[in-house]
């Protein structure tokens, strides 16, 4: 199966600046960034299915002058946990760890730098709202917003006031839990995503999906196991991340589930096998009349059903949620994090099972 990557769709608007950041760092070591920074680093890093190697070095691009960091590579036969990443301390006490973008010759304001940056490397127009009023790390909170079909996908970060770097994603404090403080990332759209399991839960397992991803389809079985087996201490949360620039119908499908869950919760889990199953014959121009025919048939209210798949709310929830997971380093679907790590699911979802029994253990 192919996996599809977020990076396809934001991540690599770094690519011209990161990949060519590899190679000038090849023969310089990284800085030391501290005892509590390399724990978090730990922390934020995916647990691999098979052998994996990190490995640091400098970072060449400069830095604010309040900031020391180090690129984090990841090296592994598996895709899914490869990666590269930047970990940043700032003489504040902040802690970032995720992609910046250097905005090495841009020029204008910090908005006119962010568009003519995105529309460089990704060739789409990004309308970036900034607040400047300054971080504890001295910098701007900034929001990128992507117009995509049937709204605007947005991208959160922070932009130095100088505008040399946009880090996608927010500082935390390094004193912080890292997985606690990725966990409350997600707390208002896990709170309005189907789930299922645990009332009270030991492990919360949350995966990032799409509807029309060939990879989320061939695991879309992988938690049944889990939960028939630990079904009273494990919680499931599907957290509907659609693809909206290269899957025409991940949407549409991702809106006809929520209607569905918000009538019938317990029916919304044989909606998404329905959908998997038939995945391969759907599209942009089927999904509508397969979703409401699925609803009619299971005696939804239709008037209900009809009204929620054309809000205009639900729609704008959905594509902040997909752009909340961009932002906190959700690189592909599926993704699985559990507890608040992100976990390598391995083959046939073998090592997310072998994961969650060790977390039930401890």
């Amino acid at each position: 199966m192919k996996r599809l990557t977020l990076a396809a769709l934001v991540l690599c608007l770094a690519s011209a600046t990161f990949a060519d950041e590899a190679e000038k760092t090849t023969e310089k070591p990284a800085p030391p960034l501290g005892t509590r920074a390399d724990k978090l680093i730990k922390d934020a890093l995916p647990i691999c299915s098979d052998p994996a190697t990190e490995s640091r070095v400098a970072l060449q691009h400069p830095l604010p002058p309040n900031m020391i960091g180090a690129v984090v590579r990841v090296a592994s036969k598996r895709g899914s946990c490869e990666g590269q990443w930047v970990a940043i301390t700032s003489t504040e006490g902040g802690f970032f760890f995720g992609t910046p973008w250097f905005l090495d010759g841009m020029e204008g304001t910090l908005e006119e730098k962010l568009k003519t940056f995105t529309l460089q490397y990704i060739k789409e127009t990004y309308d970036p709202i900034i607040d400047k009023t300054k971080t504890r790390d001295g910098l701007y909170r900034a929001t990128l917003y992507q117009t995509v079909e049937g709204g605007k996908l947005p991208l959160e970060g922070e932009v130095d006031p100088a505008g040399t770097v946009f880090f996608i994603g927010h500082f935390v404090p390094i004193a912080t839990d890292y997985r606690a403080s990725r966990l409350k990332a997600f707390e208002h759209f896990l709170s309005l995503s189907p789930a299922t399991g645990a009332g009270a839960p030991v492990v919360t397992v949350i995966e990032f999906s799409d509807f029309e991803c060939p990879s989320c389809m061939h695991a879309a079985g992988y938690m049944k196991p889990i939960l028939e087996a630990h079904g009273d201490k494990v919680r499931y949360i599907r957290y509907d991340t659609p693809l909206v620039t290269i899957h025409p119908w991940a949407l549409a499908a991702a809106i006809a589930g929520r209607a569905v869950w918000h009538q019938k919760p317990d029916l919304f889990w044989k909606y998404k096998e329905q959908i998997y199953a038939n995945q391969e014959k759907l599209s942009a121009f089927t999904i509508d009349e397969f979703a409401r025919g699925f609803a009619s048939d299971h005696e939804l209210d239709m008037k209900k059903y009809d009204a929620e798949v054309q809000s205009t709310d639900l729609r704008t929830e959905l594509l902040n949620g997909t752009g909340n997971a961009f932002t906190n380093d959700v690189r592909a679907t599926p993704t699985y994090l559990v507890n608040g790590t992100f976990v390598d699911p391995g083959t046939d979802g073998k090592a997310l099972a072998d994961y969650v029994n060790a977390a039930l253990k401890k």
